[in-house]
């Protein structure tokens, strides 16, 4: 069993896989959020090395992974770590029970999980869909292998923030409630009640 050799957040000397949005294009009615991901030079892979980016709203399906090595799902709670509770600090790293989380795991053989370290390697294809267009910030956590030093082969943690849907008032195919279609109604007669108002004015000038 892999056990802790560091913790540190996106960015320190020991991170292991970060994810950063890298765009959000329009597929129809959805919006298709697609990340980079870096692998840090003193990080490899092995069976069950894993990415988990937090609640993301709006999910639509549409999972896409870089290799077919790596499994993409989703999950509404996810096993926390690192801290022996599993309790990530918070905000923004709560995982919020009702919002699935992306999960992206290995199942390929092992990767650079001696001989390093290496230099990072960044790479693209992780995406998914959402209903939403608009972004936040939440978090992010990723397990790796050392691959160098003292206590190569123990387990690497890293937590970050990334970017993440979020919701609008009127999500996309959705339709508004009547209560909505009213005030749409009332406010357009205002404006066409004050563009009447302002022509009439003109008029008497």
């Amino acid at each position: 069993m892999m056990t802790a050799a560091c913790v540190a957040v996106a960015g320190g000397a020991h991170a292991s896989i970060i994810p950063v949005l890298t765009s959000v294009t329009a597929e129809g009615d959805l919006f298709r959020f697609a990340y980079q991901g870096t692998l840090a030079g003193d990080a490899g892979i092995t069976q069950g090395s894993r990415l988990v980016i937090f609640d993301f709203a709006g999910f639509a399906g549409g999972l896409e992974a870089p290799s077919a090595f790596i499994t993409a799902s989703t999950e509404l709670t996810t096993v926390l770590y690192p801290g022996p509770d599993g309790v990530l600090p918070s905000p923004p790293h709560d995982d919020n029970p009702l919002i699935p989380n992306l999960v992206f795991v290995w199942n390929g053989p092992d990767f650079r999980t001696s001989g390093g370290p290496f230099p990072d390697i960044n790479f693209e294809g992780l995406s998914a869909l959402s209903t939403f267009s608009g972004t936040r910030a939440d978090g992010f956590t990723a397990i790796t292998i050392k691959n160098n030093g003292p206590n190569i082969g123990t387990a690497l943690y890293n937590v970050g923030t990334t970017s993440v849907p979020v919701g609008a008032a009127t999500p996309v195919g959705q339709v508004p409630e009547p209560t909505s279609w009213a005030m749409m109604i009332i406010g357009f007669g205002g404006v066409g009640a004050l563009s009447r108002r302002r022509r009439q004015v003109l008029a008497t000038h």
